[in-house]
């Protein structure tokens, strides 16, 4: 088993929306709250209300952050819906995105990583059935899973998923937003829906058993919450499977970015509020939100990289996502860069050509 690690740095801060938000969007929200005066300190009640503290946060003041080049965020999409909740059930993070916002270079990078990533998970310290212990190997979608069964932290499924994103990536988590399936249709619904090129047809499964499938055609369109929340599931119709669906995740990003930004955010704050409000469990404090507001303008130039590999069932039986290491190191460093406050340069279609797997097969090794 390849294993790596890194020396863990003192954590920053409060330790990035969705089955696809974003801890941007959320300065947008704030950001148009400002002009409306009173409005801002409906929204500071709010989102007063959604943060939570990891086990292992220092309390640090945000203006700790004032003399940092660069933020790192850690987006978490889960399943997690209200009836899965009320039965007692546990979440899983379909959608993991590391999102660095470099103030000084006034430039975002998106990493988006695929749930079924087969990735060391250090169980070490908690308390979990099922006799996790230890370092362990698995689908990166259940360190948020497995991680939510510690009792003695409500929140250890993210902090968990947060370890786990540190040791694959080498960077450290400054922001957590988790944000469940509900909260991604109400907020496109609150913003009137997103306008999206769709490439294929598709159809998918309700997320909620509302109603049976969710079908899409394809062409551009303006999709409701429900429909863009399957667009971004859709993991079969796909031709280009995972990859398209990271793809995918990030194009729905940009969208919902450049929708808020518009006056239906404003003219919708309420349903935008609450959608956010019932939803989302983020460390990130109201003053945050405040002070990343002259920060926006990084939005403008946004670099995204995507990890790729091969998908096949392992000895257990289990279907896993199998990383393409070369890719995964090139795109490890490029994020450390990122991170370090240095500008850094999109993937062209040639770079990515030359990483191909092992033409002997994949390596079953977790990264």
């Amino acid at each position: 088993m390849n294993s790596r690690t890194h020396t863990r740095r003192q954590r920053k801060g409060p330790s990035a929306f969705y089955k696809i938000f974003s801890a941007l969007v959320l300065i947008a929200i704030i950001a148009g709250s400002s002009i409306y005066g009173t409005a801002f300190y409906k929204a500071h009640n709010m989102l007063s209300g959604t943060q939570v503290t990891l086990e292992d946060d220092p309390t640090v003041e945000p203006t700790r952050f004032d003399k940092e080049d660069t933020e790192t965020f850690l987006v978490l999409g889960t399943d997690l819906s209200p009836q899965k909740k009320a039965r007692g059930e546990f979440g899983r993070s379909d959608v993991m995105i590391v999102v660095i916002l470099n103030k000084k270079e006034k430039q975002t990078t998106m990493l988006s990583v695929p749930r079924d990533s087969y990735v060391n998970i250090d169980y070490t310290g908690y308390n979990i059935p099922y006799g996790k212990t230890g370092l362990d190997q698995d689908k990166i979608t259940h360190a948020y899973y497995f991680g939510s069964m510690d009792e003695t932290n409500p929140n250890n499924g993210m902090r968990m998923a947060t370890n786990t994103i540190e040791d694959l990536v080498g960077v450290e988590i400054d922001h957590v937003v988790s944000l469940n399936f509900q909260g991604f249709v109400d907020f496109i619904d609150a913003v009137g829906g997103v306008e999206i090129d769709v490439p294929f047809s598709s159809q998918q499964n309700s997320y909620d058993a509302s109603r049976e499938t969710v079908q899409i055609e394809q062409g551009l369109q303006q999709l409701s919450g429900e429909e863009a929340l399957a667009y971004v599931r859709n993991r079969y119709d796909d031709p280009r499977g995972d990859i398209g669906r990271g793809q995918r995740q990030m194009e729905v990003i940009n969208a919902v970015l450049e929708q808020s930004l518009g006056t239906s955010l404003l003219n919708n704050y309420d349903k935008v509020l609450k959608a956010v409000g019932d939803n989302m469990q983020t460390t990130l404090g109201p003053n945050d939100y405040m002070r990343l507001i002259e920060d926006v303008g990084a939005l403008h130039d946004t670099v995204q990289y995507q990890l790729t590999g091969e998908g096949a069932r392992a000895d257990d039986g289990h279907f896993y996502y199998f990383l393409n290491e070369p890719l995964l190191e090139e795109v490890r460093y490029r994020v450390q860069q990122a991170d370090a406050g240095n500008r850094v340069e999109p993937m062209s279609d040639t770079e990515l050509e030359s990483y191909t797997l092992d033409p002997n097969g994949v390596t079953y090794e977790a990264q």
